[in-house]
Order: structure tokens, then sequence, then C-alpha cells
């Protein structure tokens, strides 16, 4: 999370409440634990945190910060209705990333080229799939400018359950793979 002045702060999200009540150490939940906005969206299918949730998470940091808006807060002005990676993703598709900088930021000090590369990168941090998000590796390494962000889709793909992992192709013979992904399904009595 960030403060007003954008520096890093963590948050317990009420677990750290739920064990001083208990006079505990530790508490062990199956509720999902994290703030809206940030949570990747197979979070909720999945029940936990992954790495690929992680990297989600720090693609909405990112945003946030070059943007200078929260992920789920609402602008009208802007067209900004619900989250920040939709609009973004939104602002991208038409060739417009770098108007959604935050405008506190003194354009004559930032160089658009490197404003874009970010934001993509945040893009690709927070892509549908999780298979097709960066490592934090490739992450460090486009910041560090070792490294061009990865390409993301102009208009944003929608979010697939289960994700088609990286090895599957269009067009190939998809009975090679049928079998691979399980699918949930929840049988209940009357």
């Amino acid at each position: 999370m960030l403060d007003s002045d954008y520096n890093a702060k963590l948050g317990d999200f009420g677990l750290a409440r739920t064990i001083q009540k208990r006079d505990e150490t530790h508490h062990s939940t199956k509720e999902i634990a994290g703030t809206p906005g940030y949570m990747a969206p197979e979070t909720f299918l999945i029940g936990r945190a992954t790495v690929e949730t992680d990297v989600y998470a720090f693609g909405v940091l990112v945003l946030e910060v070059v943007c200078g808006k929260r992920p789920g807060n609402v602008y009208a002005q802007d067209d900004y209705k619900n989250s920040i990676v939709y609009w973004v993703w939104d602002l991208y598709g038409k060739g417009k990333v770098v108007g959604g900088v935050d405008a506190r930021l003194k354009k004559e000090e930032i160089k658009e080229e490197e404003v874009e590369c970010v934001l993509v990168l945040g893009l690709a941090c927070c892509h549908p799939n999780p298979h097709k998000r960066p490592s934090m590796r490739t992450v460090l390494q486009v910041l560090n400018g070792e490294a061009s962000p990865p390409q993301v889709p102009k208009e944003r793909p929608a979010f697939m359950w289960p994700a088609m992992p990286p090895s599957f192709k269009e067009g190939e013979d998809s009975s090679l793979i049928q079998g691979t992904l399980t699918p949930f399904t929840e049988i209940t009595g009357r």
C-alpha cells in the first residue's frame, strides 16, 4: 500500500486483530485476504496467494504510482470508472498510454518512452492469464533498462479459468493437450 506521499506501507488486512483477540501467535484462515484492486482475478478461484498473484499486485502498484490514482477510485472526468488496469489498458489500446501519467508530474522532467515502458510493464504484470505475466526477474531487468517490456495486446484479454498454459497454441491439434486442464465441477444434492 502507499500513503499520500507514495511511501510503501505494509498492511495486515485485519489478520493481526484476529490473532490478538485469541491470544495466539499465528492464525490459519480459509478466507481470502487482500485489498480489492490489487488482487489478481484468479485469487478468488484458487483462494490463495501465488508468485503470479504477487506479480499482478506489483503491476497494479506500478500503475498506481505512475498514474497517481488508486486502483478502484472513480474519476468520471477522465473515464476512469472502476479499475486502473482497465483504464490504462484502454488508453494503451488507443495509443494514448502516456496520457495516463499523473498530472502532478512535471512533463518536462519525464521521458515519454520511459513512462510508456513502465506503464506497459505494469499492464504485462496485470495480464489476466497468470502464465503470461513476467517474472520479477524480468520486471527488474526492464526497470534497470536491461530488457524491453513484454509485449501486451492492445485490447485487454478476457479472464478465463483455468488459464491456458504458455505451451498451448491456437491452431495446433488440441487433442494432444486435451485433458491437461481439469475443469472444476461441483455436484451437490438437493
